[in-house]
């Protein structure tokens, strides 16, 4: 039977017993291992990158011990540099795995080991017993190596409290690619028949991570909230507080955000990011810290003048603490760093857009630049980047780049709401050609994409831009300049103004004769406190 290719990492100061006698036992049982006692002979040109071609390529076995845990949990552990740079690899591999059965990481404990010991990095992983000196738990650890698919284990030896079809749904959903349809229905069916599941919340990264692909923010909502009850509701692992930290920062967070209820966005980003910390998952903590960043950044759209200041500087300070955590994880010319510069570029837009001062604009394009250079073509957050450069074309008034740049995106119409936003500003591109009846049907079709995604915020945003050209597209009433202007000034939400006018459509439908004027200020309060 062909065997996964292995790597064991250990601290030789206190894990070389283990690690020798770990190694000596599966390489005769056919494994194929690497380790660093082999380094004299095999003697390579670099031995970080020998390291890094472990890491990356093979299944990594880990010796858990005081000082390789130390050197896990801090920067600051001096036994030496090879653990150190070990320990950095590992976080590496374990921040960029999504999935709940196939990790390419594998925990080694000395028997009676207590699992709460373990960072909260290693406890959700599947964990093995090694008895250096009577060979007890080799066999079960060899059976589950053997039968792993590359580049991890396939399934736990450890008992699971969840139902089999729960189990098997689960390592369906983990084959598929997120964006197959075949997985959002099986993100579906889990999110319904999965109440109080606690192997479920483990798996919270491929569950929302179709739903995300699909711009399913609904189903966002309801997953996050039903294992964040399972959690609350469980005698909970240290490892299940890292947990919570991600389904309040990659799910309520997220789902948040695009509901534009602002605030809570911004403390659920907070919370999340201060339990990664006291958990030391620091992935987690960056992608808290950006998300928090963002929520800031959309204050400052939203908020009158006097605020838009205050958060804007208070989103570039978290920007730099992101760009500083992802550059400490994972060097800075990761993709993650690269999405940083995305928001940077977003950034000095806002900023252009407040001071009217172009150099802000030059910075913006400069970071733009920087992003694309580090983002992955074709990806979410590329095409994201593509739609951010069309904007900047629209303040650079170079129109039809811009058109370049969005038809792209909704050619490939390969995220939803990616494509959805693309709509939305190629009908502002439109309009600064000069060009309405195009304009109007992308804000329509913006408006419809968006409603289908439960993104009403953005939904609402496209009908107001439809209602201010040519009102008759989306409603009976005839909408004035002075109605538009006295509208937006007593509503800046978007949703409000077109519940008013909705309101107001309803209510002059049911009377018989002339209509009467509407009274706006009245109208919104209606809506507003209904």
């Amino acid at each position: 039977m062909e065997r996964n290719g292995l790597f064991v990492s250990y601290s030789s100061s206190d894990g070389a017993a283990v690690a020798t006698a770990l190694v000596t036992s599966l390489r005769s049982r056919g494994f194929d291992v690497w380790w660093d006692g082999d380094l004299p002979h095999a003697a390579p040109l670099s031995v970080p990158s020998w390291m890094e071609e472990g890491f990356r390529d093979r299944t990594v076995l880990v010796v858990v011990s005081p000082d390789y845990l130390r050197a896990l949990e801090t920067n600051d552990f001096l036994e030496r540099k090879g653990v150190r740079y070990e320990a950095r690899l590992l976080r590496h591999k374990l921040y960029h795995h999504g999935e709940a059965y196939r990790c390419g990481v594998v925990p080694v404990v000395p028997q009676g080991f207590d699992k709460n010991l373990l960072p909260a990095v290693l406890q959700s992983l599947v964990i093995h017993t090694f008895d250096p000196d009577t060979g007890t738990g080799i066999e079960v650890l060899a059976n589950a190596l053997a039968g792993g698919a590359e580049g991890g284990v396939a399934m736990s030896v450890e008992p699971s409290t969840a139902s089999v079809s729960v189990r098997e749904m689960l390592r369906d959903l983990e084959e598929l690619d997120p964006a197959e349809p075949a997985a959002l229905a099986l993100a579906r069916r889990l999110a319904e028949s999965g109440q109080g599941d606690i192997e479920l919340a483990r798996a919270f990264d491929s569950v929302v991570g179709a739903a995300k692909a699909h711009g399913e923010v609904d189903l966002v909502r309801r997953f996050s909230e039903m294992c964040l009850r399972t959690l609350s509701a469980t005698e909970r692992l240290r490892g299940e507080g890292a947990l919570e930290a991600k389904i309040l920062v990659e799910g309520q967070a997220w789902y948040l955000l695009r509901e534009y209820r602002l605030v809570r966005a911004a403390a659920s980003a907070e919370d999340g990011t201060k339990i990664a910390e006291k958990y030391r998952d620091l992935y987690t903590a960056a992608r808290g810290t950006l998300c928090h960043a963002t929520v800031f950044l959309r204050m400052a759209a939203e908020g009158a003048d006097f605020d838009r200041d205050f958060y804007l500087r208070k989103s570039k300070l978290l920007l730099l603490q992101a760009i500083d955590r992802f550059s400490t994880i994972s060097g800075s010319a990761s993709g993650e760093v690269g999405l940083c510069a995305s928001l940077w570029a977003e950034w000095s837009l806002a900023r252009f857009h407040l001071t009217g001062d172009r150099a802000n604009l030059a910075t913006a394009m400069t970071k733009a630049r920087s992003a694309e250079a580090l983002l992955s073509p074709g990806g979410e957050w590329y095409q994201g980047l593509m739609v951010l450069r069309a904007r900047l074309c629209h303040a650079s008034r170079k129109y039809n780049e811009g058109k370049t740049y969005v038809t792209g995106v909704i050619t490939a119409g390969a995220y939803p709401e990616v494509v959805a936003r693309a709509h939305q500003v190629r009908a502002e591109l439109s309009l600064g050609s000069r060009e309405k009846a195009s304009a109007v049907r992308d804000f329509l079709l913006a408006e419809e994409k968006f409603r289908a995604l439960s993104y009403d915020h953005a939904a609402a945003a496209s009908w107001w831009s439809v209602a201010k050209l040519d009102s008759a597209r989306v409603t009976d009433v005839r909408l004035t300049a002075a109605d538009i202007d006295e509208l937006e000034d007593l509503a800046p939400d978007p949703r409000t103004r077109r519940r008013a006018v909705l309101e107001y459509e309803e209510a002059s439908a049911r009377r018989f004769g002339r209509r009467c004027p509407p009274d706006w200020r009245f109208l919104v309060d209606r809506v507003r406190y209904a």
